[in-house]
């Protein structure tokens, strides 16, 4: 025995509807809708939601929804009177240059190639690894890892050593500077 579904609206109309019927009913809905470029009027009163098969068709009840002639569209929260001082102030705003960034490398050769070893070594392990598990043929010299390994220690030493071991004394501040 089937049990009736308790959030299920009453008295909906069955889905077997003729196309007609259907296509009346959502003409009805557009029409009641009105323009959607336009807000609604707070002073006319909604239409009530009826049967379609009198005398006024969809394009009527358009004609009669359409706001009066004249009627003045309320300005939106970003509509806002502009007066010289607003405009030259989005003008200078509009005009920002960024300052030119800092070089990619650094101009110490020591960190630049410690801070390649460190990312390079262990993409290289990586791919060694993959190519080794495709290409069963493919033969990597037994020396390759220890020196890949010892590489990689000494390029994190060198980076570690040249970290700032200290903070600036004339720097008061907490955090990071946006």
């Amino acid at each position: 025995m089937p049990v009736p579904n308790p959030d299920a609206e009453p008295d909906l109309p069955d889905d077997d509807l003729p196309d007609d019927a259907v296509e009346a009913r959502w003409a009805d809905i557009v029409a009641q809708l009105g323009p959607l470029d336009e807000p609604a009027d707070a002073d006319r009163p909604d239409e009530p939601a009826g049967d379609t098969t009198g005398d006024t068709t969809a394009d009527q009840r358009r004609e009669e929804a359409a706001p009066p002639p004249g009627r003045v569209v309320s300005p939106g929260p970003r509509d806002w009177p502009v007066t010289p001082e607003i405009e030259e102030l989005e003008e200078t705003e509009s005009h920002f240059t960024p300052p030119e960034p800092d070089p990619v490398l650094s101009r110490d050769p020591l960190l630049t190639l410690a801070w390649a070893a460190v990312v390079g070594v262990p993409v290289l392990v990586v791919l060694g690894v993959v190519l080794r598990a495709a290409v069963p043929a493919l033969r990597i010299p037994g020396w390759s890892g220890p020196v890949a390994g010892v590489l990689f220690l000494v390029a994190l030493g060198v980076l570690i050593w040249r970290m700032p071991h200290r903070r600036d004394p004339d720097d008061h501040s907490t955090g990071a500077v946006v």
